[in-house]
C-alpha cells in the first residue's frame, strides 16, 4: 500500500462512505447490528480507516475485492459516533479516501476526527 508521511487536518467524515461488514468477533467494537468499517494496514504497519467520497467508488471497492455481505453506507450525524469509536478501537490512526487496492493509490489521508 502507498504511505504517505502527513496526514492532512482532521476532515469532516460526514458525507463520505464507509464499508460495513459483519464483525464475526475480530473486534470487540461493533455497531447495534454486529458491523465493522472496513479498515486497511499500511506499509507503516498503521491502521486506516477507509473512505470513499461516493457510493460508486466504495461499491467499485467491494466488487474488486469481492467483499462479501459489505454494505456501503454513508457517514451521517446518526452513525458517525459509531464508526470512529469502532475505528478507534480497532487502532485507526488515520483514513485513506477512495483506496484502489488494484494500483494500491488513494486520493488522500486524513485524521480520524
Amino acid at each position: 500500500m502507498q504511505t504517505q508521511t502527513h496526514i492532512q487536518s482532521a476532515p469532516n467524515l460526514a458525507g463520505l462512505w464507509v464499508l460495513l461488514v459483519q464483525n464475526d468477533g475480530e473486534l470487540q467494537q461493533q455497531d447495534a447490528d454486529g458491523r465493522v468499517p472496513v479498515m486497511a494496514r499500511a506499509g507503516n504497519d498503521q491502521t486506516y480507516l477507509l473512505v470513499f467520497k461516493n457510493v460508486v467508488k466504495a461499491r467499485q471497492f467491494v466488487a474488486a475485492q469481492a467483499l462479501d455481505g459489505a454494505e456501503p453506507r454513508m457517514v451521517v450525524r446518526g452513525n458517525r459516533d459509531d464508526i470512529v469509536r469502532i475505528a478507534k478501537s480497532a487502532g485507526v490512526v488515520g483514513t485513506l479516501v477512495d483506496y484502489d487496492a488494484a494500483t494500491q493509490k488513494y486520493a488522500t489521508t486524513g485524521a480520524l476526527a
